[in-house]
């Protein structure tokens, strides 16, 4: 923690530094527009909402999104989480090319009352384009030419392959993310925030949230210690560089989906130059003795959630690593995700 403050880590970071990471600035300082995110987002609050209350007065009961790995996996957690509010649209993730899970949808949702959200930040992913593709054309034979563009929704990047499709096909809306957000970043983004708003989750205590720790990770100097998120850096970095490279996942039941986003993010971007952290998500608690020492523990909870109580102190008590997360309720996702 002091080689953090001494080297102005964090500092760093925030002046996007790439010499934090590595010799060169590529893919770095171009992959760092997340740590505005919650800012960025706060301002197209008003466009979400708008758009948001077209679709439900235009009597769209359903949402498909089509999109692979950072694209679709904090949807996925928010639908999962939050579940649809009255009233709001049913959100379904499409994010692999298996026949029978494009089928699903194709006999199971109603093209007539039905939004397709194609999510790719470059534009090409070759699956969600296929995805898209498809879909418009089952959709082209229920709606009609002139209607079926007012289904389609586009998450993009700015100049990619997708946003001239989009605009040539006249999709109903064009959501243009910040390019410098890389895919498995973009949960408080439109990739996360406009699936989020539609099945009725209120943005602004997310973004709310997500913007009051954001302001807390830039704490930097003596008061290093504050800055959570350095903090949990810090802890994971040098346990992994002791050997324990396992980051065991624990969750409250209503928490459990969180594991799938935040095993790609760390298994993504820590698995480089021969050297990562290995995250297990969704393993059942084991007896002690099961455990080698090379695991590191998180527990990810509720406030008042008493269910891995016994667990923590049997792991505590027999010297593992132990981390515990709690959050007030689930809009502190907004925290966790940034």
């Amino acid at each position: 923690l002091l080689d953090l403050r001494d080297e102005r880590i964090v500092d760093r970071i925030w002046e996007k530094d790439f010499t934090v990471w590595g010799n060169k600035p590529d893919e770095i300082t171009n992959r760092l527009g997340w740590l505005v995110s919650p800012e960025t987002t706060r301002n197209f609050l008003d466009e979400i909402y708008s758009f948001v209350n077209e679709v439900k007065e235009e009597g769209f009961t359903d949402a498909l999104l089509m999109g692979m790995g950072g694209s679709s996996l904090a949807p996925e957690v928010f639908s999962k989480m939050f579940g649809t509010k009255k009233d709001y649209l049913n959100l379904h993730i499409l994010d692999s090319t298996h026949p029978e899970a494009v089928l699903e949808y194709s006999k199971n949702l109603n093209p007539l009352k039905t939004l397709y959200i194609v999510s790719t930040k470059s534009g090409g992913t070759v699956e969600t384009i296929s995805f898209m593709k498809y879909f418009y054309n089952l959709s082209l034979k229920k709606v009609g030419k002139e209607k079926v563009g007012n289904h389609f929704v586009a998450i993009t990047d700015p100049g990619s392959g997708l946003e001239s499709m989009a605009s040539s096909l006249n999709f109903r809306k064009i959501f243009l993310n910040n390019p410098d957000i890389g895919g498995r970043y973009s949960a408080l983004s439109f990739f996360g925030t406009v699936p989020a708003a539609l099945i009725g989750a209120d943005l602004n205590q997310l973004i709310e949230r997500a913007s009051q720790i954001a302001e807390a990770c830039e704490i930097s100097g003596d008061g290093i210690s504050k800055n959570t998120a350095a903090l949990l850096g810090v802890i994971l970095g040098v346990l992994a560089n002791e050997g324990r490279d396992k980051v065991t996942f624990f969750a409250s039941e209503k928490l459990s989906y969180f594991g799938a986003w935040v095993e790609q993010l760390i298994a993504e971007s820590t698995g480089k130059i021969s050297k990562g952290i290995l995250p297990v998500d969704l393993e059942p608690v084991q007896s002690v003795e099961n455990y080698a020492n090379d695991r590191a523990f998180i527990f990810f909870k509720l406030k008042n959630d008493s269910s891995f109580e016994n667990q923590i102190d049997e792991l505590k008590k027999t010297g593992h690593p132990v981390i515990e997360l709690e959050l007030n309720d689930i809009y502190d996702l907004g925290k966790e995700f940034f």
